[in-house]
């Protein structure tokens, strides 16, 4: 199996686990979310169309397409969600140096 067929299976796998993340988008609780219809609307109208634009296309079509690649960008919008823990320990450490204490 050469480089780019390894590529292909690698980036397969992670269109899969994408598919399970938007199928368990739909029952997973948080604090303030708890209800499974609360669950499901509250994803339906944040980050569903995102996921699903950014990982259906890609796994319908098997074979080597280029022309749906470009949808992977829509992933990107979980990009600010990966920097959150980054942002709040800056927070955390610049407020000691305010001036507004």
């Amino acid at each position: 199996m050469g480089r780019q067929q390894t590529l292909q299976n690698i980036e397969r796998a992670i269109d899969i686990i994408y598919l399970f993340e938007i199928i368990l988008n739909f029952v997973k609780r948080t604090r303030a979310l708890k209800k499974i219809q609360t669950i499901s609307v509250n994803y339906l109208t944040s980050y569903f169309i995102f996921d699903v634009v950014g990982t259906i296309p890609n796994l319908i079509i098997f074979k080597e397409e280029f022309r749906f690649y470009w949808l992977k960008v829509f992933r990107l919008i979980h990009f600010m969600r990966l920097v959150k823990p980054l942002e709040l320990l800056l927070g955390c450490i610049l407020q000691k140096h305010s001036k507004k204490r």
